[in-house]
C-alpha cells in the first residue's frame, strides 16, 4: 500500500464551498498539475492506496509561511498581505499523525477504505487572517520587540508569476466520517511551532 500526499492546489480556485474528493479538478500552476499527475499515476498503478490532499502547510522546520512572516515581522514595520485567497492551514505533525493512524490500521489488519481524502486545518481563513493570528500568538509569548502592522491587500496587488486560486478550502467530513479522523484546528498547531522556536 501507498500513502501519498497530494495538495489543495490541484483546484482552480473558483468554487465558493470547500471543495469535496469528487470535484473536478483544474490546476492552475505547474505545482498543481504536477501533483494531479501524481495521483493519476498512483491511481493507475496500485489499488491499495491513499491519496491524502493537505493545504498551506506549516511546521517548526522548513520554509512556510509562518516562518516567512516571523522573519519578515522582525525586518519590517509593515507587512503587506493578501486577505481575498481563502484556504485551511495545516500543521505538518497533525499529517504525520494522520499518516501514522492510517498505517497502524493496515498494521492491525483492518479493514482500510482506500481512496482520496482531504485533510486541512479549520477553520477557512485568508493569508491576511492568517499573518494576523501569527503576530497575536507571537506577541503573547514576547518573541518579538514589536509586531509589524499587517496590511490587507488584494491578489491583484501582490505581483508573482505564480497563479494563485482564489479559494482552496477543502472538505475534510469524508476523512472525519470513513476514518473518524477529525479535522484538527490549525491554531493549536501554530501556538506549537511558535512555543517550539521560542524554546529554542
Amino acid at each position: 500500500p501507498l500513502l501519498h500526499i497530494s495538495t489543495d492546489y490541484i483546484f482552480d480556485g473558483t468554487n465558493n464551498d470547500p471543495y469535496h474528493e469528487d470535484d473536478v479538478p483544474n490546476p492552475q500552476g505547474v505545482y498543481g498539475k504536477s501533483k494531479l499527475k501524481g495521483e493519476r499515476a498512483v491511481k493507475s498503478i496500485l489499488q491499495q492506496h491513499i491519496i491524502l490532499r493537505v493545504a498551506w502547510v506549516f511546521g517548526a522546520t522548513g520554509n512556510n509561511f509562518v516562518h516567512t512572516m516571523l522573519s519578515m515581522g522582525r525586518e519590517r514595520d509593515e507587512l503587506k498581505v493578501v486577505a481575498d485567497q481563502y484556504g485551511c492551514p495545516t500543521w505538518s505533525e497533525d499529517i504525520a499523525r494522520v499518516l501514522l493512524a492510517i498505517a497502524e490500521r493496515y498494521q492491525k489488519r483492518e479493514i482500510i477504505p482506500w481512496g482520496t481524502y482531504h485533510y486541512a486545518g479549520q477553520p477557512v481563513t485568508t493569508w491576511f487572517n492568517f499573518a494576523q493570528a501569527i503576530f497575536a500568538e507571537t506577541t503573547i509569548l514576547g518573541m518579538l520587540e514589536k509586531s509589524p502592522r499587517v496590511k490587507a491587500i488584494s491578489t491583484e496587488e501582490y505581483p508573482t508569476k505564480l497563479k494563485r486560486p482564489k479559494n482552496t478550502a477543502l472538505n475534510c467530513q469524508k476523512i472525519q466520517r470513513l476514518f473518524a479522523i477529525p479535522q484538527p484546528d490549525w491554531h493549536i498547531g501554530l501556538s506549537n511551532v511558535l512555543l517550539n522556536w521560542k524554546n529554542q
